[in-house]
């Protein structure tokens, strides 16, 4: 509830930039070189290998996060972001075994995207970019906790679609290096031209 809080409050800030923004904006189409922003969902999913006195486990997070963004077309096929992205907390499973662990995180990132030109409704997208990340483990039994935070580039394919003039839907698959181990984000965000 904390985190959801934390996103909404977010949203309320782009919200207020955007319209002071829009006020001053000489540029008329918003749709292709202005700010907009973003909420969404991902499914999260993170992999690791480890071995432990000659025997391999594999351990896996998986759950729903969050994800809020800003960004500013620069021009018909580049633009930039800011995103952030709330790893929700669950339960860390080894060898799909359900443990006492807990892990939760968040991702503050930058990002730089290219569009493919296929038409005005339909606009495929690469993107590249940076993120610093951290996560919390807490064992459930004794409360104990560990954390561990680093800075890392991430990347994704996607495609934004156009609802109308000012809204726009986008389905995005996202690869994070997380500490030299990969966290895979596939999602849908309701991004809103400003």
């Amino acid at each position: 509830m904390k985190n959801l809080i934390k996103i909404i409050v977010l949203s309320n800030f782009l919200i207020s930039i955007a319209y002071a923004n829009t006020n001053t904006n000489t540029n008329t189409n918003t749709n292709t070189n202005g700010i907009y922003f973003g909420i969404g969902g991902t499914s999260s999913k993170y992999k690791e290998n480890i071995v432990i006195s000659g025997t391999r486990y594999t351990l896996k997070y998986k759950s729903t996060s969050f994800k809020a963004l800003v960004g500013k077309r620069l021009n018909d096929n580049v633009a930039t972001e800011l995103q952030f992205t709330n790893f929700t907390k669950d339960a860390i499973t080894v060898d799909g075994v359900v443990t006492i662990l807990d892990t939760s995180g968040n991702s503050f990132g930058v990002a730089g995207l290219y569009y493919f030109n296929s038409g005005e409704d339909f606009l495929p997208f690469v993107k590249l970019g940076f993120h610093s990340w951290d996560f919390k483990t807490t064992n459930t039994s004794t409360g104990v906790s560990s954390e561990l935070d680093g800075t890392d580039i991430f990347y994704g394919i996607g495609v934004d679609g156009k609802i109308n003039e000012t809204m726009k839907y986008r389905v995005e698959f996202e690869k994070m290096d997380i500490d030299g181990d990969d966290m895979n984000n596939f999602g849908a965000v309701l991004l809103i031209n400003l």
